[in-house]
């Protein structure tokens, strides 16, 4: 009987997952095979660019700090060099940082810098073993043109490592006004 309850709970865990994937307005049972999100303005693309990006990595992260300012500005930077616009999930998102705070901070910054996220599967973490090896890898998803590669100037990293809490709020302005070329260096990639 405990087997029975536990499949039907299963297979409604199922549905559930499944439902989500149906295109949009489509009843149930009217897909044919797992239809996937895509890019653009449509359906599935229909969050809005944050008015206050501060009170927004403030709500997202749970307060803000330099490294989520500076995946906000590269992630603004790249949506800018691409030619896109927040929330239609045109690029991939690539954040290669070590494993732990605050590194990992700049994953935030780059979602709502850009409106991607790690449960659509367009902004991803990779590992790196050093802070000196942190990068941001950004491309289309069509595969079409090069791969940029975000990466922060090694005095503004040193400007933010290690600094007590009562220094954050004066490192995160200081970020948000800082001329781009001073926090990060961007580099073409061809595919």
């Amino acid at each position: 009987m405990a087997m029975a309850a536990g499949a039907g709970i299963l297979a409604a865990l199922v549905f559930s997952a499944c439902a989500h994937d149906e295109a949009p307005g489509a009843g149930p049972g009217s897909r044919v095979g797992v239809v996937h999100s895509e890019p653009g303005s449509n359906a599935w693309n229909a969050g809005k660019a944050p008015a206050d990006w501060h009170a927004e990595i403030e709500r997202y992260h749970g307060h803000v700090g330099p490294w989520n300012v500076l995946g906000w500005r590269i992630g603004q930077a790249a949506l800018r060099e691409f030619k896109s616009q927040w929330g239609q999930h045109e690029l991939e998102v690539v954040c290669y940082v070590p494993t732990q705070t605050p590194f990992t901070c700049l994953l935030d910054g780059l979602s709502v810098g850009t409106g991607n996220s790690q449960g659509r599967l367009d902004l991803r973490m990779a590992e790196v073993l050093a802070c000196r090896q942190v990068f941001v890898a950004v491309g289309r998803k069509d595969g079409k043109g090069e791969v940029l590669e975000f990466r922060p100037q090694s005095g503004y990293l040193k400007s933010i490592l290690n600094q007590p809490v009562e220094k954050l709020d004066a490192l995160c302005q200081e970020s948000a006004r800082m001329p781009e070329e001073k926090l990060f260096s961007l580099r073409r990639v061809a595919r």
